[in-house]
């Protein structure tokens, strides 16, 4: 049935829905009276405060639908140097507010009349591409600013006629970007924000080389911002070759508290008998489905090995795995198909994985930060759960430093090894 109502006032919006296994991200709306505020801030001439940053009246109509009132620490902080153009090295976890802390200025620099790609938003996992695909798009939906998700696993046919089509931003993973850059399908050559997201999660996973080819392939008189929970060597080695000197700096610390429903116990185990405590706890607490952590791939695999060779059904999981030999493990150990998943903290952030009643960390973790996103992956929605710490004959002083930091209460268990089996 045709739609016969009388045309309202103020600016319209595109309908760029698309089919469900597009890449081309975009926010349907329809023609509706604007409320109050979104009255109020299409009539300021000077745009609109976000808290205390003055944004543009298309960009705080956005923010006002999106439920944006106040601006989180990271965007409050991160902002300002965005906008004055400045290279920014962000050390932030997710959930933090940093995608709107880049997506805006990113949004505000867009020259939506141009076709061509302006701004490069790189992720580790095609999940997180989807997620900020679609941020950016609903901060950009009253500019016109078009947004494209380009990674592996999807149709490189339909990415490539998303990008013909136009489009101002791209957000991909380092592969799938890479690859279409070389295929002369993705042209960088006027680029003028680069953004690398999660930095540390790509390293983990494997694709610190392809970020560097990208970086190189963009033009020199750009801007880079980097966000990363934690700051690795290589990180650090990225920020020192491709950034313009003295960056920006922002640190924004997460809140440490863990879970009241998570129990957590440390156990003080020597490196060598780890293995047998492992199975030794299996026992006690019949475990049916346990997330371990492990520091490094080869540890990953190593440990999965072992415990195959024991008759435990175990799996790994890790940034050496192909995108879709990580989603068909987590499918079957979600599914109860594996008891054991063996991983590194590649999967320590945004595995939601419901009715987790155990989380072991195998090696400590590096941080506090890492130690309270570990256990974080038990205890959710309200549920009970239990997280363990191994502590080695050499990780005393960290584990000491991660509980001063986190304050929280840490059970001692204790072991009788000798019954657990071989070594």
């Amino acid at each position: 049935m045709p739609d016969t109502r009388t045309p309202r006032a103020g600016p319209r919006r595109r309908r760029t829905a698309a089919p469900a296994d597009t890449v081309a991200i975009g926010v349907e709306t329809d023609d509706h009276a604007p409320s109050e505020l979104e009255a109020a801030v299409l009539a300021a001439a000077s745009g609109y405060r976000f808290g205390e940053i003055e944004v543009p009246a298309t960009i705080a109509r956005a923010l006002e639908r999106m439920g944006f009132t106040v601006p989180t620490e990271v965007q409050a902080r991160a902002i300002p140097p965005l906008r004055r153009g400045e290279d920014l090295i962000g050390q932030a976890q997710t959930g933090t507010g940093k995608t709107a802390a880049f997506g805006i200025p990113i949004v505000e620099k867009i020259e939506p009349s141009s076709a061509h790609v302006q701004a490069l938003v790189l992720t580790p996992t095609r999940e997180l591409c989807v997620q900020v695909t679609e941020e950016i798009a609903r901060i950009g939906q009253f500019r016109g600013v078009r947004t494209v998700a380009i990674y592996g696993g999807s149709s490189m046919d339909k990415q490539v006629e998303a990008l013909k089509r136009g489009a101002q931003v791209v957000i991909g993973t380092p592969g799938r970007v890479l690859d279409l850059i070389r295929r002369g399908e993705l042209r960088l050559d006027r680029v003028n924000t680069v953004i690398l997201d999660e930095a540390d999660r790509m390293l983990d996973m494997g694709f610190i080389v392809d970020v560097e080819t990208i970086l190189s392939r963009c033009p020199r008189q750009r801007q880079t911002a980097l966000f990363s929970a934690t700051m690795p060597y290589a990180i650090l080695r990225i920020c020192d070759r491709f950034m313009k000197h003295d960056p920006a700096h922002v640190t924004v610390r997460p809140d440490l508290r863990t879970v009241e429903t998570v129990r957590q116990l440390v156990y003080f185990v020597a490196e060598q008998d780890k293995v047998k405590a492992l199975i030794e706890l299996t026992d006690q607490f019949g475990f049916d489905r346990l997330l371990v952590f492990r520091h490094t791939q080869i540890g990953v695999d190593r440990l999965a090995v072992t415990l195959a060779r024991r008759g435990k059904n175990v799996a790994g999981l890790h940034g050496g795995l192909s995108q879709r030999e990580r989603d068909r493990t987590l499918a079957a150990f979600r599914a109860g198909k594996i008891q054991f998943l063996i991983a590194t903290n590649v999967a320590s952030r945004g595995l939601d994985i419901t009715d987790l009643p155990y989380v072991v960390s195998y090696d400590i973790p590096e941080d506090a930060d890492t130690y309270v996103h570990r256990i974080g992956r038990t205890g959710r929605a309200g549920k009970e759960g239990t997280a363990i710490t191994f502590v080695g004959e050499w990780d005393l002083d960290a584990w000491e430093s991660i509980r001063a930091e986190v304050g929280a209460t840490v059970e001692e268990g204790e072991l009788d090894l000798y019954s657990a089996g071989g070594g």
